[in-house]
């Protein structure tokens, strides 16, 4: 059965604006480097436009979906507006597609949940998923909808009874955490990195039955990312059983990250999707955070070998178009002040260090086993 990747081509050259941390190009570089080296063909792509707000009312109030259009269409809302819906305020900013690329990621994890149920795919990624912090009437967090919720709840429309949604991004997916709270078909897991904004996904909140969050400390490294998945997610992910896997992708959990103080390898974060993805066997691989848009784009990428079990390609070197794909991409950070690190450009496995695992991490891990009785 075919693989799929989904996306929109309204995220080609779409920006937050000026200062803003999505300032950035991400998901059509991502693809970018997957044609250049012929790891996609035009049969696996799937595009998509906008859901219609009929579409996203199975979430998000229709008020505030009108909104959105408004503030699109008019690139301005009145005050009382922007303080009602978080918009145009704060991190959340009224841009030129502030309705319609939201609106095309959340069609493309819906319409993915639909190939899915109905067999026309085992796996999917959608790289423009992954908007974990939209509430269902106001923004939040550079999320103006909520892809995540969205796909969970057609998965459930779907008949899939047993849901496993695990979340990779260094901040907590705290409205997917609030929407689907002690709802026993929908299993969440999140690491994230403690004390993090939104500083929710406490560990003592692991003792509610269909939740674990993992809160990691800072400087966490790939042999602790490692240890946590091979003692504490994957017993409990095979004790689920699930009939459908969601996976939130973010790679703000890397090292050179600007969002997060994780220090993870891509080819950590590559082990870990390879583990996950054939838990069930029905999988959609969403995207997320990720702030740096070269290992951003390289890390996406990967992801779609992940996929489809080729991951060995990454073994190569970064050729001179997809080198020059990167160089292309403009980013305002101290990090690319004296240019582009070559370590970033020269291959696309990024050099591993050994670190070791702490008991500050174990300590997290014999606790969750405790309450989970793993």
């Amino acid at each position: 059965m075919k693989n799929f990747l989904f996306s929109s081509k309204i995220f080609k050259g779409s920006r937050y604006g000026e200062g803003h941390p999505l300032n950035i190009d991400r998901v059509w570089p991502s693809l970018d480097l997957l044609k250049i080296m012929n790891w996609v063909s035009n049969g696996q792509l799937v595009f998509n436009g906008p859901a219609s707000i009929d579409e996203l009312t199975i979430f998000h109030d229709i008020d505030y979906l009108r909104i959105l259009q408004k503030a699109e269409k008019f690139q301005d809302l009145e005050l009382k507006e922007k303080k009602k819906y978080n918009l145009g305020v704060g991190v959340n900013p009224i841009f030129k597609e502030v309705y319609s690329r939201p609106a095309s990621a959340a069609k493309s994890s819906m319409r993915a949940i639909e190939f899915l149920a109905s067999n026309k795919a085992e796996k999917i990624l959608n790289f423009s998923g992954g908007t974990h912090h939209g509430r269902k009437n106001f923004a939040s967090g550079f999320c103006f909808l909520n892809d995540c919720i969205l796909a969970i709840l057609k998965a459930k429309e779907f008949g899939f009874n047993k849901i496993l949604y695990i979340d990779l991004d260094a901040h907590h997916c705290d409205a997917v955490q609030d929407y689907f709270l002690d709802n026993d078909n929908v299993k969440l897991i999140s690491i994230h990195e403690k004390n993090k904004w939104p500083r929710t996904g406490k560990i003592e909140e692991s003792k509610i039955n269909n939740l674990m969050n993992i809160p990691v400390p800072e400087n966490f490294n790939d042999n602790e990312m490692l240890f946590i998945l091979d003692e504490l997610i994957m017993p409990y992910c095979k004790s689920i059983n699930p009939d459908i896997t969601i996976i939130q992708a973010g790679t703000d959990s890397l090292k050179d990250d600007p969002q997060s103080k994780m220090i993870l390898s891509n080819s950590a974060y590559w082990h870990v999707i390879s583990m996950l993805k054939d838990i069930s066997t029905k999988t959609l691989i969403l995207g997320g955070g990720g702030y740096n848009p070269y290992i951003t784009a390289k890390a996406w990428a990967g992801n779609w070998l992940v996929l489809n079990s080729k991951e060995k390609l990454l073994q190569s070197k970064l050729n001179d178009e997809c080198k020059e794909i990167l160089r292309s991409l403009k980013w305002k950070n101290s990090r690319v002040r004296n240019g582009i690190p070559n370590k970033w450009l020269d291959k696309w496995i990024d050099d591993v260090e050994d670190m070791p695992t702490r008991d500050e991490v174990r300590e997290i891990v014999q606790y969750i086993q405790k309450i989970k009785k793993l």
